[in-house]
């Protein structure tokens, strides 16, 4: 796996080679509903407080804010704008709708200091980390360490003294420079030749734990059944922050401290992360262009595209490959599939009134009603919901040509065949039927 993932990073245009298959799933204008369903995503919000005196969060008082966060969202992925720059094609591939939407099914509230918590200044405890002392000089106070360490700047501009027999405990610096091979730290403090074992220096890091999984470990035990987005603090001077790097939870750091359809924003990028999109700076496909600068500057037709996957002042169009890319995800992974308020008990109806060939794998809703005289052929996935169920009327007929239909949740309904008189029967293989079922080139149907 690592290997291929190496090639895929190495390789951009082998990438771009093989995401031809995602177009079947671009949900263009003029695509039917039952066909290219709009995917709603199960969002479940966590906000973590640092203190119920101070929680430097929002506040139960204050969850419309959330809700406003994901109506902007909602509105960015459904009324996307032109592309601002041409592809390597000298095209600007557009679609208006993504049919992609995030539904917040729950907000939680959490008191929690480390959760909340993203960057913190910690002292390195991995004593394989430390520097290693070569000399102690006390006329100069100053100690060689081991190896050249040209950006060595000590946060807080503190150390810590390991294992000597007299310098032991935090000292503060002042100055470090390159001595050969190694490097000669200058401390404030005065400090003594230590005889025998010379010892080593830990320091203060900063610890960015934005991208962490810790919150979802510790507050959802891995839940897969929702996209967990958590709001959360940050006790370190940079603006608001947010890291997607899973499908199934992201965090955004300082909520309350960014202007909010900016914080609206970075959240449509980092869900964009979380369904499987990369930054535009290398294109990821080949409807994008071929570089993208980066930095919070405005959008133009020259350099900086307005793409949500990029860093600009727009982020408010997603290119249509990227979109099916989105899409097919969805559809064909099971794992992402629970995520999504497709498979949930739904009394929406399907009807195919016309002779349909579902050629992709679909996520379809509630009941799929096949109307008289009238054929569905599967040839992908056809994954159905719980209670789900699919009719059969006079004359009509399910070919599932190696395709497969089934239910992630194993709760469906199965097929019912009606029958002239208005009765309607569970579906089972007799000769004389009025509808037919056939399955083709070991075409399946999991009930």
């Amino acid at each position: 796996m690592k290997f291929i993932l190496k090639i895929i990073l190495l390789f951009p245009g082998f990438v771009l080679s093989q995401n031809h298959h995602y177009e079947n799933y671009i949900p263009y204008d003029t695509c039917q509903l039952h066909s290219y369903p709009i995917l709603e995503i199960k969002v479940w919000v966590h906000v973590l407080q640092q203190s119920v005196e101070n929680p430097k969060n929002i506040t139960k008082d204050s969850s419309h804010f959330i809700k406003e966060q994901f109506q902007w969202i909602n509105k960015i992925y459904s009324n996307l704008k032109p592309p601002s720059r041409e592809n390597a094609n000298k095209e600007k591939p557009y679609i208006k709708d993504s049919r992609i939407r995030f539904l917040v099914d729950t907000i939680s509230y959490h008191v929690d200091s480390s959760g909340w918590e993203r960057m913190e200044v910690v002292m390195e405890n991995d004593s394989n980390r430390w520097l290693e002392i070569l000399e102690i000089n006390a006329d100069s106070n100053s100690i060689t360490v081991k190896g050249v360490k040209n950006n060595f700047r000590p946060i807080l501009d503190s150390i810590k003294v390991m294992g000597t027999n007299s310098n032991n405990g935090i000292l503060h610096t002042y100055l470090a420079k390159k001595d050969g091979r190694n490097t000669i730290i200058y401390f404030k403090e005065s400090i003594h030749v230590s005889e025998g074992n010379i010892g080593g220096l830990s320091y203060f890091k900063k610890v960015d734990k934005n991208c962490n999984k810790d919150n979802w470990v510790r507050f959802t035990k891995e839940d897969k059944d929702f996209l967990h987005v958590f709001y959360t603090g940050s006790s370190s001077s940079v603006p608001a922050f947010g890291c997607g790097p899973s499908p199934f939870y992201l965090n955004v750091s300082k909520f309350l401290e960014n202007g909010r359809y900016a914080t609206a924003q970075l959240t449509a990028h980092e869900l964009g992360h979380c369904m499987g999109l990369r930054h535009t700076n290398t294109p990821q496909f080949s409807d994008l262009p071929r570089k993208d600068k980066f930095g919070w500057i405005n959008c133009n037709s020259n350099n900086v595209s307005n793409n949500i996957m990029g860093y600009n002042l727009c982020r408010n169009y997603l290119s249509p490959m990227q979109i099916g890319y989105i899409h097919y995800r969805y559809s064909s992974v099971n794992e992402l599939s629970q995520t999504t308020k497709n498979l949930m008990p739904n009394s929406s109806k399907t009807l195919i009134k016309k002779n349909t060939h579902w050629d992709k794998n679909i996520l379809s809703k509630g009941t799929i009603i096949i109307k008289k005289n009238k054929t569905l052929t599967v040839s992908k996935n056809l994954l159905i919901p719980e209670n789900g169920i699919i009719i059969l009327e006079k004359k009509s007929k399910l070919i599932v040509d190696g395709g497969h239909i089934f239910s992630p949740m194993d709760k469906w309904l199965g097929i019912i065949k009606k029958e002239p008189s208005g009765k309607s029967k569970r579906w089972c293989f007799r000769k004389k039927v009025s509808s037919q079922i056939v399955l083709l080139n070991s075409g399946e149907i999991s009930y």
